[in-house]
């Protein structure tokens, strides 16, 4: 048979560190051991995660122009891909007998009569190098979010508020003398209830000479920063920085701008398993917690208007929602079968932390060279402070997104191998821990599953998150290359159980 060669790295770091001569021995080796023809060797630097693979697209072209079934031979599947994007377009040329795919690591050939279980190693295979990626990448997501938390600001400070650089190096944001007033000023003004939007305007311009359009003005005056908290993406972060005007001069605006007294509301502080979880399907607002009678009870807040919504006890929303975890279990005769299929990759995870951390090891220390050069020659004036202030910036910046990279990078140890055969083992009871549960772990083990809960009526309804909504429509059509044609909203889901499926990989990418 005729084959191609596919040899491939993400970046030119890793082009230099040997690593395609490499594989394309390797694959040579097997090609003329199993009799293959090599017509063509194909040695791709692009990542496999983008949209427009132009060199992968190209070798595509050429085999579905070829009259012959070509052999694609390649190091492993991640090598191949990262996502799903490209298996329906494979999976077509497949069925049409065109292609062969030959995964030398893996030991895996998928051919127009592959069998399920072959089908279904490819497929985990790409779900499980798509996991370890985006496990990555949120590992960086969660290094911000662990800044955030700390009560610190990454990017540029508002209006009001200067950013700095102090004698040790860090980052840190103070009030401006001359704005931080001007801030102060309006809050006082609009609290007043005496002064619109474009007087205010007005008034800056008198007073201060400083023009702001309106939507200027009343983006300040809703931000939360100046009385100490960072709205980020919808939650509030406590920040460390001095604010320039109280809470209480804050909400004095607010109700303002909303046009009436605002009476603070307060939750009583009881724990309800499913207050802030659900939302009502008919007009979106809260289902909130009432305790009666010894029962937790369920109900819309009715806010926009009364439209005869049901009370559900505690118990039934609990009922409806096991359906949920019953519809995703993993059957107890394929643990074994998950467990193999995962630890194949073992290895090739190793390597690709290592050549991950190399790589951000080296542009740090190129990025520190750079600064330490720059230092020297504003020592030796050659450039002046205001330039010299304004490259060191970037390259701090720099360093400091590297060093969130390498933190995230060092978080995907060999412990992800041991944690998934765990999940993996409590995967057959999670039906029963949704009741067993204490109220925390319940929540959490919801909120890792399920999202966009809707109660219409006295009916739950749901979404599962991925990979959960990709194995529950596997469970149902009993096809796993078939879900990439289905609706992946789920709304109320029918119980099942998987012949095979990889929740411990999705668990584990939250967990870690």
């Amino acid at each position: 048979m005729k084959a191609i060669i596919l040899a491939r790295v993400s970046s030119k770091e890793q082009e230099d560190n040997n690593s395609i001569p490499s594989q394309t021995r390797r694959l040579l080796e097997y090609a003329e051991k199993y009799v293959l023809e090599v017509i063509d060797t194909y040695q791709l630097v692009e990542s496999s995660t983008k949209t427009n693979r132009k060199k992968f697209s190209e070798l595509i072209a050429r085999i579905k122009e070829s009259p012959e079934k070509i052999a694609l031979v390649t190091d492993t599947i991640d090598r191949l891909q990262r996502g799903f994007r490209e298996s329906v377009m494979l999976d077509e040329l497949r069925s049409q007998n065109k292609i062969e795919l030959h995964f030398v690591r893996e030991n895996l050939i998928i051919c127009e009569t592959s069998n399920s279980s072959e089908l279904l190693r490819w497929d985990m295979g790409v779900m499980f190098a798509k996991s370890y990626v985006t496990q990555l990448s949120d590992n960086v997501k969660r290094s911000t979010e662990q800044k955030r938390k700390n009560g610190e600001w990454s990017g540029l400070a508002p209006f009001g508020y200067k950013n700095i650089d102090l004698e040790n190096g860090r980052k840190w944001i103070i009030p401006d003398t001359t704005n931080s007033q001007i801030v102060a000023s309006m809050y006082q003004w609009y609290a007043t209830s005496s002064y619109s939007m474009k007087e205010i305007r007005q008034k800056l311009i008198n007073e201060y000479e400083l023009k702001l359009a309106i939507s200027q003005i009343d983006r300040i005056l809703k931000n939360k920063f100046y009385f100490g908290v960072m709205h980020i993406k919808g939650d509030d972060y406590p920040h460390v920085y001095d604010p320039i005007i109280s809470k209480t001069l804050f909400d004095e605006v607010q109700d303002v701008k909303a046009g009436r007294n605002k009476k603070v509301f307060k939750y009583a502080g009881l724990p309800f398993h499913y207050r802030g979880l659900i939302r009502c399907g008919d007009c979106g607002c809260s289902i909130t917690p009432e305790h009666q009678k010894g029962h937790d009870y369920y109900h819309c807040t009715q806010y926009k208007g009364n439209h005869g919504a049901k009370w559900l006890r505690k118990e039934e929303l609990t009922k409806q929602l096991k359906k949920a975890f019953e519809a995703i279990q993993i059957a107890p005769e394929d643990y074994d079968a998950v467990k193999a299929i995962l630890k194949t990759s073992h290895d090739d995870k190793i390597k690709y932390k290592s050549q991950n951390v190399a790589h951000i090891q080296a542009e740090l220390s190129k990025i520190q060279n750079r600064l330490d050069r720059l230092h020297e020659v504003y020592l030796d004036g050659d450039i002046d402070k205001e330039s010299y202030k304004a490259k060191a910036e970037e390259y701090k910046s720099i360093r400091d997104s590297l060093k969130n990279k390498l933190n995230a990078v060092d978080g995907a140890d060999d412990k992800f191998y041991k944690m998934i055969e765990y999940f993996i083992e409590i995967g057959q009871n999670a039906p029963s821990l949704l009741e067993s549960s204490e109220m925390e772990e319940r929540r959490l083990l919801i909120n890792l599953v399920l999202q966009n809960l809707t109660l219409h009526g006295e009916q739950l309804r749901w979404e599962y998150k991925k990979p959960f909504d990709i194995l529950y429509q596997t469970a149902q059509s009993q096809n796993w290359l078939g879900w990439r044609d289905l609706n992946p909203r789920m709304l109320v889901p029918k119980t099942s159980a998987l012949p095979l499926g990889d929740i411990p990989i999705y668990i584990l990418s939250i967990y870690l």
